[in-house]
């Protein structure tokens, strides 16, 4: 403890025990032993008996009360020594800051030795270079090679759809002369024959589309990974950015790249915006924005030389690896083996440019299906054994992946404004409803989604405020009103109850409206936000004449 070495004291096992012929007349045993003793009483006692001749009836006793003698005398060797050390710690005699030394290099000489040894992944090395260029001069370049990359999987798919519909066509054309021919010159077998071989011919297509699309992909992340790494080499280097010979920008000259074209003007969007204040002490600043919308638009990126969509890349790979991420949430009723609308319109947004940071969608569902087998069965048992044996309601619903509120989580980055898209189930007959209560499963499900954006450092998230992506007929104006104003009552009190949570604040809320929402009934929507809400407005005041003052 001092830095000198504890040393073991020795103390006198004494031991007397009368002979066989006279028990007047006693045999005195005197042992050395260690103190603190570190092997076994029982052995000592074999050893003693046999060195000293001790008969063996005597064994029990024996052992007992050496067992006994270790303990006390052990005892007092800790308290003796525990006295002197803070005696010594009262006279300032120890050496504290070097104990500590001593303790901190045996801990990290253990670890060194057991633990397991791991570096930084290939991921992390990769996230911190990319996050380095994006916010250096190289921000612009790296967007250009994104796109070119965007466009070449753009036109693979282009090429892809042709191909499956000059085919489709064709086969079609072929079977409605096979048919119209029935009983002519063709029979139900061959009908059936070329039916089989056109299903064959379509999976053919398909399946080599898909592996040469997988072989590109695959190849332009290869590629861009190649090209950042090399990129930031050269910039630590020469502290400048020129396009290396192997981008894909080397091929590019001035005078081949065409101004894009304006944008031409769109219908004005349905959209109010409003600061809020949350909290009665310790108040904190929100924006909430009510938008009628496709919450599908804040993903997709339908043209990749507009300068519009490039400003919303820009501010997505600004924040990839930062602290204020984007959120979307999206409403499904399919288990993720089998998406169905809107995750499949999501599919096919993600699909038109290579995700060079994280897995594949496509990907990540099949793995989020996998990771889901276990826990679903284990709940479905308890399910089953709380509701009792029997009952076609347990079992019919105990074949359902997924229930209502449940949520799954894919990670994107060659999304629009998105990062995160957080995938909440529902079941569309009861969301059609109007009389669903503040413990309905999908508000609960916000809840989860407002607690794990606040836990994971995403400051902005896109909810859909009618939690309907499209209006429907039962969607009357005063239904809009009941479930628009039971949901931001909720997000209220779940924004509230995420200030104790800690971790990111919610900064901005976008509440979206179905887009074909008419603006009769927007009005009166986006009218409850100041109503729920404490909304930051100026004070205005009259500064007095100089006559009133008179």
């Amino acid at each position: 403890m001092t830095g000198e070495t504890v040393q073991n004291i020795t103390k006198t096992f004494k031991y007397s025990f009368p002979t066989c012929t006279n028990e007047e007349i006693h045999f005195n045993l005197e042992v050395p032993v260690d103190i603190p003793h570190a092997g076994s009483t029982r052995e000592l006692v074999q050893r003693v008996i046999n060195m000293f001749h001790v008969p063996v009836y005597l064994e029990e006793e024996l052992n007992e009360k050496l067992a006994q003698f270790v303990a006390e005398e052990t005892k007092n060797f800790h308290n003796e020594r525990d006295r002197k050390l803070l005696n010594q710690l009262k006279n300032s005699e120890i050496n504290v800051e070097g104990i500590i030394k001593n303790w901190e290099k045996l801990f990290k000489d253990n670890v060194m030795e057991f633990a397991e040894q791991k570096g930084t992944s290939d991921e992390e090395v990769f996230a911190a270079a990319y996050h380095k260029l994006v916010h250096s001069p190289a921000l612009e370049t790296i967007l250009q090679v994104e796109n070119s990359y965007a466009k070449t999987v753009m036109n693979t798919l282009k090429s892809r759809d042709e191909d499956i519909e000059k085919l489709t066509q064709k086969q079609t054309e072929e079977m409605e002369e096979k048919v119209r021919m029935l009983n002519i010159s063709s029979t139900e077998e061959e009908i059936n024959e070329l039916a089989a071989q056109q299903f064959e011919q379509q999976a053919l297509v398909a399946g080599r589309w898909g592996s040469q699309l997988d072989a590109l992909r695959q190849t332009q992340r290869a590629q861009h990974r190649a090209w950042l790494m090399d990129t930031l080499q050269e910039y630590q280097s020469t502290s400048a950015l020129n396009t290396p010979s192997n981008s894909p920008l080397a091929t590019f000259s001035p005078e081949s790249v065409s101004l894009p074209a304006p944008v031409a003007a769109g219908g004005a969007r349905l959209e109010e915006s409003f600061t809020i204040h949350l909290g009665s002490q310790l108040k904190q600043t929100h924006n909430i924005r009510i938008v009628a919308m496709d919450l599908l638009d804040l993903c997709a990126v339908e043209q990749v030389d507009n300068p519009a969509e490039s400003s919303r890349r820009l501010q997505t790979a600004l924040s990839l690896y930062s602290g204020e991420l984007a959120g979307c949430v999206v409403l499904g009723e399919a288990p993720p083996r089998r998406p169905a609308p809107p995750t499949t319109r999501l599919l096919a947004a993600a699909d038109l440019s290579t995700e060079h940071h994280f897995p594949s969608m496509d990907a990540q569902l099949r793995d989020i299906s996998e990771r889901l087998l276990e826990p679903v069965e284990r709940r479905n048992s308890q399910r089953l054994q709380a509701d009792g044996a029997g009952g076609a309601g347990s079992r019919g619903r105990s074949r359902r992946d997924l229930q209502t509120g449940d949520i799954f989580i894919t990670k994107h980055s060659n999304l629009a404004e998105v990062h995160v898209v957080f995938h909440l189930m529902v079941d569309d007959s009861s969301l059609r409803s109007g009389d669903i209560t503040s413990r309905h499963p999908a508000i609960l499900g916000l809840r989860n989604i407002l607690k794990a954006a606040c836990s994971n450092d995403i400051t902005s998230l896109a909810i859909p405020l009618l939690l309907r992506h499209e209006m429907s007929e039962e969607m009357t104006a005063a239904w809009c009103v009941r479930r628009a104003e039971l949901v931001l009552k909720c997000v209220k009190g779940f924004m509230l109850e995420a200030a104790g949570w800690g971790g990111a604040d919610l900064r901005t809320l976008t509440a979206a409206l179905p887009a074909n929402i008419a603006p009769a009934l927007f009005a009166p929507l986006a009218a409850l936000t100041p109503n729920i809400f404490r909304v930051s407005n100026p004070v205005k005041f009259k500064a007095p004449n100089k006559t009133d003052s008179l």
